[in-house]
C-alpha cells in the first residue's frame, strides 16, 4: 500500500487537528491538506486495507500499513488479517476536532464523576483507545398528498355546548432533514445515539486525507435496513390530532399516513473509541470526535458499594433508633418494604439484561426484520421491557423464567411475612426472624443488583460472523 505515506520521504503520515495540515511522522514535513488529497488523487491511490479481527470477526479499514495492534471492538491484542478492498466512497466527512489526549482527559473525568466506578477503568494502561470514523446514513424525507380527516368545533352558549362536526380536506407537503442511525454492525446502536450530538452542518466533502493516522468503520448494514423505521418516524410525527385549522376546527384523526420519499448520504462520524477487556467481558466508552460529549458503560465496584453501603445503613438506623420507637411488627415492614423494591429493581435489570444480551434493540446488528417481529410481538406481552433505537420508544417480550429470577427472592420474603401475620403470633423472637430472613434476601438482591448492573455495563465478547457486504444478518 502506498496511501498515507510522505511524498518527500515515504514516511507514515497523521492529520494534524491542530494545524489542519498532514504531519510526517519521519521527516516532520508539514503538507497542506488539499495538495496532499492531489497527491492521493494523482496516484489513484483509492484502495483501502481491511483489517479483520480473528477473534471477534470485527473489521475496520486502514489506510496505513497497520499490521499489529488491537482489535477496537473486543480489546484484544491481535494480528490483523488483512486484505485490500474497494470502498463505497462516503458523501461526506465530519474532520477530527477533539484529540487522543482531550478525549482520554474527558473519558477521565467522567470516571472520576462516577462515584462507584472501579479503579481499573481509570487505568491508562488496560484501557485501548482508537480514532475511528464510523458511518452513518443521514436520510433526508419527504411526505406529502391529500388527505381528508374528521374535525370538530365547540362553541359554548351559557349552560351547553354545541358541537359541530367536519370533513377537513388538505395538502401535505412535508421535508424531513437530519434522521440518521449507524451503518455499523459493530457499533451499538445504543451507544451511537448517545453521542450523536453531531453538528452537521461542519459536514465536508469526503477527501481520504482526513482519514491519515485514524480507522474507519467501512459500514455492513444495508440503508434499506433503517428505511422501515425513518418512515415510522416522520409517520409519528404527521399527527392530526390535536391541531386546529384557522377556522378554529379541531382535527380528531391520528398519524397521517402519506406518501414519503427517502434520501440517503452515507457521512463518516469521528469517535475516539475505548475499550476495557475484563473478565471474558468488554466495557465500552465512545466520545465524540467533534463536541467531546461522552458515553461509557461503567460497572459498580462490588466492595465501594458495600463500603457505602454499610455506612449509610448504620447512620439510618441510628437516626431512626433516636427519634422513632420501632416495634417488631414494624421492623418486619419495613424489612419487606426494601425488599419489594430490590425486586422491582430485579425485575426491570433482568429484562434489561436479556434485552441487552439477545441484541434484541440493535436493528443494526440483529437486521430490520428480526427487530420488527420481536418489537411486534411484545406490544401484546404482559411482561416486556423498553428500549429507544431512533429515540422510539419499543417494548420487548420478556420470558417469564427472566422475570421470575429477578422476582422469586422478594416472593419467599412475602410468603414469610405472610406466614407470620396469618398465624396472629404476637411472639417478638417471630418477627424479628421473619425481619431477619427478609434482610437476608435483600442483601443477597443488592448482590444480584450489582451483578445485574455490572452485566448491562459489560457486554459479551462480541462475534462477528457476517463481514462487510449488505444486510445479510437482517
Amino acid at each position: 500500500m502506498k496511501a498515507f505515506k510522505c511524498p518527500k520521504c515515504g514516511g507514515d503520515v497523521k492529520y494534524d487537528i491542530a494545524k489542519e495540515s498532514i504531519l510526517c511522522e519521519y521527516c516532520g514535513e508539514t503538507i497542506n491538506r488539499d495538495d496532499y488529497q492531489r497527491f492521493l488523487d494523482e496516484n489513484g491511490l483509492y484502495a483501502t486495507t481491511l483489517l479483520t479481527c480473528p477473534q471477534c470477526g470485527g473489521a475496520v479499514l486502514s489506510y496505513d500499513d497497520t499490521i499489529s495492534t488491537f482489535c477496537s471492538y473486543c480489546g484484544a491484542p491481535v494480528v490483523f488479517d488483512k486484505r485490500v478492498v474497494e470502498d463505497t466512497k462516503p458523501a461526506g466527512i465530519i474532520p477530527f476536532s477533539v484529540s487522543e489526549n482531550a478525549a482520554n482527559e474527558i473519558y477521565s473525568k467522567k470516571i472520576k464523576n462516577a462515584f462507584f466506578a472501579p479503579d481499573w477503568m481509570d487505568d491508562a494502561g488496560g484501557r485501548r483507545t482508537v480514532g475511528i470514523y464510523m458511518p452513518y446514513f443521514v436520510y433526508g424525507a419527504h411526505a406529502g398528498g391529500h388527505f381528508t380527516v374528521k374535525g370538530e368545533k365547540r362553541t359554548n352558549y351559557g349552560s351547553y355546548t354545541q358541537v359541530n362536526e367536519y370533513s377537513v380536506d388538505f395538502d401535505l407537503d412535508a421535508q424531513y432533514d437530519g434522521t440518521r442511525f449507524d451503518a455499523a454492525r459493530a457499533f451499538p446502536d445504543a451507544m451511537s445515539e448517545s453521542i450523536d450530538t453531531y453538528k452537521t452542518g461542519k459536514t465536508v466533502p469526503f477527501k481520504t486525507a482526513y482519514l491519515a493516522g485514524y480507522y474507519a468503520d467501512g459500514g455492513d448494514v444495508a440503508e434499506e435496513n433503517y428505511n422501515w423505521l425513518v418512515k415510522e418516524l416522520v409517520c409519528n410525527d404527521l399527527r392530526a390530532d390535536g391541531m386546529t385549522t384557522s377556522d378554529g376546527i379541531k382535527l380528531k384523526t391520528g398519524k397521517i399516513e402519506s406518501h414519503i420519499e427517502l434520501e440517503t448520504e452515507k457521512t463518516l462520524f469521528p469517535v475516539w473509541l475505548h475499550t476495557h477487556r475484563r473478565n471474558g467481558r468488554v466495557c465500552y466508552s465512545a466520545i465524540n470526535g467533534q463536541t467531546g460529549d461522552a458515553a461509557a458503560e461503567i460497572p459498580i465496584d462490588k466492595w465501594k458499594y458495600i463500603k457505602v453501603s454499610v455506612i449509610a445503613a448504620a447512620i439510618i438506623a441510628v437516626i431512626m433508633n433516636l427519634f422513632f420507637t420501632i416495634t417488631p411488627k414494624t421492623f418486619l415492614i419495613v424489612a419487606e418494604i426494601i425488599l419489594f423494591l430490590f425486586g422491582f429493581m430485579l425485575r426491570k435489570l433482568h429484562g434489561d439484561v436479556y434485552v441487552r444480551e439477545n441484541h434484541m434493540d440493535d436493528i443494526g446488528y440483529t437486521g430490520i426484520h428480526k427487530f420488527r417481529q420481536r418489537a411486534k410481538a411484545s406490544g401484546k406481552a404482559s411482561g416486556s421491557t423498553k428500549s429507544s433505537p431512533g429515540a422510539t420508544a419499543w417494548s420487548f417480550e420478556i420470558p417469564l423464567s427472566v422475570r421470575f429470577a429477578g422476582w422469586y427472592k422478594t416472593l419467599i420474603g412475602l410468603a414469610v411475612f405472610a406466614a407470620v401475620l396469618l398465624s396472629g403470633t404476637v411472639l417478638d423472637v417471630i418477627y424479628y426472624a421473619a425481619a431477619g430472613i427478609s434482610i437476608a434476601l435483600a442483601v443477597w438482591s443488592a448482590f444480584d443488583i450489582i451483578k445485574q448492573q455490572n452485566l448491562l455495563a459489560s457486554r459479551d465478547i462480541p462475534v462477528f460472523t457476517l463481514q462487510r457486504g449488505g444486510d445479510g444478518n437482517g
